[in-house]
């Protein structure tokens, strides 16, 4: 089966541990990346991220995203 996680405050993403999602709190901007970094070197297979972490890191995620 395929892992899937969140990214974000911990209050925002506690719920999803209820689901069976993998949760990983994440406050600042490094803090993100790594954690993307990470999530995409084990494997995840889809990655949210909360609308506040993901401005947070918002050129990172850009980055990213025009890679593609």
């Amino acid at each position: 089966m395929s892992k899937v996680g969140v990214i974000g405050d911990k209050d925002s993403i506690m719920g999803f541990l209820a689901l069976g999602m993998d949760t990983f709190p994440a406050y600042e901007p490094d803090e993100i990346k790594k954690t993307i970094h990470r999530m995409v070197e084990d494997g995840y297979a889809i990655i949210y991220i909360t609308e506040q972490a993901s401005l947070l890191a918002k050129d990172f995620i850009k980055t990213i995203l025009f890679r593609l």
